[in-house]
């Protein structure tokens, strides 16, 4: 995410929160509403609106924004345990009851995930540093290797589970090149293995025509790998791996 698009999508969540402590909750789903659309991949804005329309007793509107939040990111907790709760509100018992127990196996992964993540502070600060030197090399001129830099981050933090933290090392390498496909096909990967259909699709089918008009091999391999690996969950998947066979 661009500086200027996350301190504006920063902003319209400060300030949804704000209505909420203010009693304002219509005024906060708007502003969570504005904060869902300039981050195309987040969960947070559509779990704070489904917990405020909980809040209102609009049910319908909760599951719907769970719903959305889910959609970008099936495995959150939070968004899991409110929707359970919206089920629950609405009389629905048993869809309500198997989407609790799918928030008790979450939050039991989450805490496997932090005792895993507590012996690795010096992995994270390696690749911090990794952040920080691409950011030096892009100040000083030096493109190529500022992306090579932010994509050494990435890649140790997708190894962490650190998603967004690894899309986010992601759009600073775009913001000093913003046609590398390398960057494009790690993203298209990491959107895939985080289980965001539709924009690892979106990714792939651009970087597929990228590819068409300026072919090259190892970019192919790279990109015919990963649909294999994901064929399943769409059409154009398929018909990328079907190619490479």
């Amino acid at each position: 995410m661009a500086d200027a698009v996350s301190n504006r999508y920063k902003e319209a969540l400060r300030r949804g929160h704000l209505a909420v402590v203010k009693g304002r909750p219509r005024e906060a789903v708007q502003h969570y509403e504005e904060a869902g659309r300039l981050a195309e991949h987040r969960p947070l804005p559509f779990v704070s609106m489904g917990s405020v329309y909980l809040q209102m007793r609009q049910t319908r509107e909760a599951i719907r924004a769970f719903d959305e939040a889910l959609r970008r990111a099936p495995g959150d907790l939070e968004a899991t345990r409110g929707k359970a709760s919206a089920l629950e509100a609405e009389g629905k018992h048993d869809e309500a009851r198997s989407l609790a127990h799918r928030a008790s196996e979450l939050q039991a992964m989450e805490r496997a995930g932090r005792r895993v993540a507590a012996g690795s502070d010096v992995r994270s600060i390696s690749l911090e540093r990794h952040v920080i030197e691409g950011e030096r090399l892009r100040r000083e001129g030096d493109l190529d290797g500022a992306v090579s830099a932010f994509l050494a981050a990435a890649t140790g933090y997708v190894q962490q589970n650190s998603f967004d933290t690894a899309l986010d090392a992601c759009i600073r390498a775009l913001e000093a090149r913003p046609g590398s496909l390398d960057v494009h096909l790690a993203m298209a990967g990491m959107y895939l293995r985080r289980g965001w259909r539709d924009l690892g699709v979106e990714r792939v089918v651009l970087i597929d025509r990228c590819l068409r008009l300026d072919e090259d091999p190892h970019r192919r391999a790279h990109l015919q790998a990963l649909a294999r690996d994901h064929h399943a969950l769409h059409p154009d998947l398929e018909r990328l791996a079907v190619a490479a066979r």
